[in-house]
């Protein structure tokens, strides 16, 4: 298995077709990029430190990555396409992982981007450089989790789309926390929070080094997993112009 250069090439070309979505994503970015200057002060309080980067990747990258990844595999089997590309001596988990490895190198260049605006604004921001070095890596990981976990979706065949089933999802997890005012199911609020990792990874630096590495092995574990799905789905779909919508 290997990556497939039209495809990825293709998946690369394919961010930029969307008038809407690239200027929501420019708009978020704005904000992310107000985040780690050091331009944003909540309660008063100027948010800086390498505390502002992990927080700015933890939402906002993470909504970036979302917004660009919608129809990364959805969209070529909704209107048909896919079947001309698999025509080719191509195997299915090699094209989910192109798609995949697309979608990653622009999470990837997008995050260097946002460290790169963070140290010409605040240096450091009080770490010092091996712990900058590995919030860089650890945030490289969870961004690639959160591709593998959009392509995932994108592979799943229903028509809500990627964004439907994520707010799917999400009112699923709402309804059940608020279920459990009323139960008081011991366990069941960690099982949502759980969900609410996998499906969002995130990078956890408040508990210092030793959180970063814990939520690097979760989310390589989210990598893998979701990268799995995605192929496992992949390899039992049939696709037929009647997919076409």
């Amino acid at each position: 298995m290997r990556l497939s250069k039209p495809v990825f090439l293709h998946a690369l070309r394919s961010q930029a077709d969307a008038t809407l979505r690239l200027v929501i994503t420019g708009i978020v970015g704005l904000i992310l990029y107000a985040i780690v200057s050091g331009g944003v002060t909540l309660n008063a309080l100027s948010l800086a430190g390498v505390g502002a980067l992990v927080k700015g990747g933890n939402s906002l990258l993470v909504l970036m990555v979302w917004l660009l990844g919608l129809g990364l595999i959805s969209r070529e089997a909704s209107s048909g396409s896919i079947q001309l590309v698999l025509l080719r001596p191509l195997s299915r988990p090699s094209y989910v992982l192109s798609k995949w490895a697309a979608l990653t190198a622009v999470a990837w260049a997008l995050l260097l981007l946002t460290h790169a605006a963070f140290l010409a604004h605040q240096g450091l921001g009080g770490a010092d450089p091996g712990t900058f070095a590995l919030i860089l890596a650890f945030q490289g990981l969870q961004l690639a989790a959160v591709a593998a976990v959009v392509t995932l979706f994108s592979t799943v065949p229903i028509q809500f789309g990627e964004l439907g089933l994520l707010a799917l999802l999400l009112l699923s997890f709402l309804a059940l926390k608020l279920l459990n005012f009323r139960l008081a199911w011991q366990g069941l609020d960690q099982a949502v929070s759980l969900a609410w990792r996998i499906l969002l990874p995130g990078v956890d630096y408040d508990g210092g080094v030793g959180s970063l590495f814990s939520g690097a092995a979760f989310n390589a574990g989210v990598l893998v997993a979701a990268l799995a799905g995605a192929m496992a789905i992949m390899r039992r779909r049939e696709f037929t112009y009647a997919d076409q919508g």
